[in-house]
């Protein structure tokens, strides 16, 4: 057998060269068989022809390029009997916890459930459904074309689910006459119901044609895998034997294969572990072929595929292809194993020309069944990752074609790669694809099928099941294609009628039904009737927008009520009317009479302007410089700003009418109005600034007692509010830490000039100020030089002096004075600079120092007596 030349070095390892980091960290496994691509040439080698080497390569075509394939008109040869999945809004984890607490709080109120536990079971619960919305290993073929070689005419039948739940066997005769060729006669009743939905339908292979075999079919639901055999007469099926998940190790079952000759199942569960099931047998029906894998896969994907032995079988998994052997347990040859980034999706052993199909997200893999060491050919498909992706082989005029299908869409590419007896396989013709007409959706099953009693010339018909149970099929044929046959009976017609109501039944909102409501009188209502309204109301409030101008001069005199927030320009200008009663904070939302075209008159004609209102509020603040920041339009002067919006005009042309550019220009001169009018702001009291003499005296004097009591804190604007009315001292507020915290931040002082000092961390000899309270210089006042070896002079004198009045004297007339932080713990150096021992000596204060005289001092220590020494030496 020839095969092409390939390299056959144990190192087929090669490294891509990167820039940067990634340099020689990607490594690409080099395959020992060609593998072609759009372009490529993949392969070439030397034969001998007529008695010389010639180069031949691998697309050379041999013979004539067949005619390709043509695809017929899409038709639906069965109604749809499920309604359309509905699509669920896409919400966050934690918004789906809140409405699943909120659920159970309502109608479970006696449970309580920790919010945090239902919050991790939707992250599971979503990571799982995000999972099996890509890919469900579960899902198989659920359409399946049933051939019973027991008759005379060879009757031949497609099953497939049919039903809202998708658990009720449906089996649709396909009929043949020589007139009208093969003709499906699909029915509207079930032959069979399940307990739980349909997940793969499989049909025993007619092996040897014009034999007299039974056929059997195998259903796998999510509960059960049921063996069924047909009965010709009437379409009728017996149950032969059920297989549950207690059968198979207490795992579920991801593929189902039947043989007729011998009458046995093979099934496959989501471990990895191959059972055999023999209906003819005595009670011990099931045998372990294959243990599952150890380490075992976290990937639920296994597949298997009947060979032309009974004694082999075919096991796939996401990355390898093996051959297992039913006679010795464990046993199983190696055939191919997938590369980096690469996920097997399908295999198929087709028999008539002894070449498997191996299918991967990435190409299409032909592998020889007599020498399976090493692959005959593969090309690259180029599809996105899919792996619900095909491989399937139809037999038609042109030989045998490799067809690629996926379950996502309804694209078929033809693939034409054969090879003569003992000849290189070669690619007859490059690959093309082929687009129907069908239902784009996703489909659930498919299967090419021509009838055994039809022509091997005649077209080959191909059926699409979709998810929501309707059959659609087209013809492919190289010359001239048609529509496939079909008849309908009055049931299967009712049944396609009551489709086209099927909905997606979710409690009361099932019950829902579309209505038309005409909106055009709410849209006259507001844009239309209103306006007009709002113009007449203008004309008549003309008077009462001048008198609300005369009185806003002197609103801050006529003031009555407190106002507890600070206003704007705009509120001071609605409050100086009559309208309205109660003022809140959104006052700016509300319509008045300001906002209208008098009103940006009188603005621009300076009748309403804010240095007639700023002169006697108590605290007013320009926020133009501030406003400037975020918009560019802002500017103080009021027909700047208009201007500047005129670069949001609509485009000018003669399909405008006047009134569009009338409307246009009110609303520009209304915008510029409520940003003129939102400028300046005001405040019915002042913000307080730094603490009197009184107030710093009394720091002073807390700062040089022994408690550790912080001092008060003092407020700019803010006050506190106190919830609680057992709060009657302001210390009660303000815990003692934050008072601590902020009693060297002085209330009206630059932020920007404010420095933090660690008072633990400072040196001592040289103190740093925090702050200071005067920040003017003065002339430095002379002071006497202490003599720190005698105690100071007492200072007689015959007035009497008030120290709490001397004390602020001094701290008024001494512009010197600065605040330091309280002495440190421990001996003080000599000479120290503390403004204690400055005090000490401008306030006259009574005297401790001891003095000499009768009453005076201190009586004397008599002096202690020296005992004598007794005794000698």
């Amino acid at each position: 057998m020839y095969s092409w030349p390939t390299n056959h070095t144990q190192n087929r390892t090669s490294t891509l060269h990167r820039k940067g980091r990634a340099n020689g960290k990607e490594k690409v496994n080099v395959p020992d068989y060609p593998v072609l691509d759009n372009g490529t040439l993949a392969a070439a080698t030397l034969l001998e022809e007529n008695g010389r080497l010639e180069w031949t390569h691998i697309n050379k075509k041999t013979m004539r390029e067949p005619a390709r394939l043509k695809t017929g008109k899409s038709v639906v040869v069965f109604p749809a009997t499920r309604p359309t999945p509905l699509q669920m809004p896409s919400m966050s984890i934690t918004q789906r916890a809140e409405q699943g607490a909120n659920f159970l709080r309502t109608y479970l109120p006696d449970i309580d459930i920790a919010g945090e536990l239902i919050r991790e079971q939707l992250s599971e619960d979503a990571q799982i459904l995000r999972q099996f919305q890509d890919f469900d290993p579960y899902v198989g073929n659920q359409l399946e074309a049933i051939v019973q070689s027991d008759s005379s005419d060879q009757s031949t039948s497609l099953a497939f689910p049919m039903g809202e739940l998708s658990r009720d066997l449906n089996i649709s005769t396909l009929l043949f006459s020589e007139a009208k060729g093969a003709s499906l006669c699909p029915s509207a009743q079930a032959i069979r119901t399940f307990d739980t939905p349909i997940q793969q339908i499989t049909a025993s292979k007619l092996k040897d044609v014009g034999g007299n075999q039974a056929t059997y079919l195998a259903v796998r639901t999510f509960g059960a895998t049921s063996l069924l055999e047909m009965k010709t007469p009437g379409m009728r099926v017996k149950e032969v034997g059920s297989i549950t998940s207690s059968d198979t190790g207490n795992q579920q079952v991801v593929d189902v294969q039947v043989s007729a000759s011998p009458f046995d199942m093979t099934l496959v569960n989501n471990q990895g572990t191959v059972y055999k099931y023999d209906a003819t047998t005595g009670s011990n029906k099931m045998r372990v072929v294959r243990h599952a894998p150890i380490p075992s896969s976290f990937d639920l994907f296994w597949r298997l595929e009947l060979t032309q032995s009974p004694d082999t079988c075919l096991l796939m998994s996401k990355s390898e292809l093996k051959e297992l052997d039913f006679r010795t347990e464990d046993s199983a040859l190696n055939i191919y194993a997938a590369v980096s980034n690469e996920v097997l999706t399908s295999v198929e052993d087709y028999q008539a020309d002894q070449t498997l199909r191996l299918c991967s997200t990435d190409r299409v893999i032909w592998i020889d069944r007599r020498f399976t060491a090493k692959p005959l050919v593969a090309f690259k498909h180029s599809r996105s990752f899919d792996r619900s992706l095909e491989a399937k082989t139809i037999a038609t005029e042109n030989g045998h074609l490799t067809t690629l299908s996926s379950r996502k869409n309804g694209l078929l590419t033809i693939y034409d790669i054969s090879r003569s007896q003992g000849n290189l396989a070669r690619v007859q013709a490059s690959p093309y694809c082929l687009t129907t007409s069908a239902n784009g959706g996703i489909q659930t099953g498919h299967r090419f099928l021509r009838h055994p009693l039809e022509q091997p010339d005649s077209p080959m018909t191909f059926f699409r099941l979709s998810e929501v149970g309707s059959i659609h099929a087209f013809q492919l044929s190289a010359t001239d294609v048609g529509e496939p046959s079909f008849s309908w009976s009055e049931d299967v017609r009712r049944l396609h009628i009551q489709s086209a109501n099927l909905r997606e039944e979710i409690s009361s909102l099932g019950l829902q039904e579309p209505t038309e409501v005409d909106m055009f009188p709410a849209y006259e209502h507001f844009f239309r009737a209103h306006r007009q309204r709002s113009e007449t109301d203008a004309e008549e409030a003309a008077e009462s927008l001048y008198d609300l101008v005369e009185k806003a001069p002197s609103y801050w005199q006529d003031l009555n009520e407190p106002v507890d927030c600070v206003l704007t320009t705009y509120d001071i200008l609605l409050r100086s009317g009559d309208e309205p009663a109660d003022f809140t904070r959104a006052d700016f939302l509300t319509e008045s009479v300001i906002s209208s075209t008098r009103g940006y008159r009188a603005v621009l004609q300076g009748r309403v302007s804010a240095e007639s209102l700023k002169k006697d509020a108590p605290w007013n603040y320009d926020l133009t410089n501030t406003l400037s920041k975020f918009d560019a339009d802002v500017s103080p002067d009021i027909r700047t700003i208009a201007e500047r919006l005129r670069r949001f005009d609509l485009k000018s042309g003669e399909e405008r009418f006047a009134s569009s550019l009338r409307r246009e220009s009110e609303a520009r001169e209304q915008l510029a109005l409520d940003l003129t009018l939102s400028h300046h702001i005001y405040s019915p009291q002042p913000f307080s600034m730094k603490n009197d003499a009184n107030d710093e005296l009394e720091s002073m004097t807390k700062t040089l007692s022994l408690e550790d009591e912080a001092p008060q804190m003092s407020f700019g604007y803010l006050r506190l509010n106190p919830k609680d009315d057992a709060h009657d001292a302001e210390k009660d507020l303000i815990p003692a830490g934050v008072r601590l915290l902020l009693k060297d931040w002085d209330v009206g002082t630059d932020l920007r000039e404010f420095a933090y000092r660690d008072p633990y961390g400072e040196d001592p000899e040289d103190p740093a100020p925090l702050r200071t309270w005067k920040k003017q210089e003065a002339v430095p006042k002379e002071r006497p030089v202490v003599d720190v070896q005698r105690p100071p002079p007492i200072v007689a004198s015959s007035t009497s002096v008030n120290p709490f009045g001397a004390g602020r004297r001094f701290m008024s007339q001494d512009p010197n004075l600065q605040y330091r932080p309280p002495p440190i713990a421990g001996s003080q150096p000599v000479g120290r600079n503390v403004g204690l021992a400055e005090m000490s000596q401008d306030v006259v204060m009574a005297s401790t120092q001891v003095l000499p005289g009768a009453y005076g001092g201190r009586p004397a220590v008599k002096k202690k007596v020296a005992k004598k020494r007794l005794g000698g030496f």
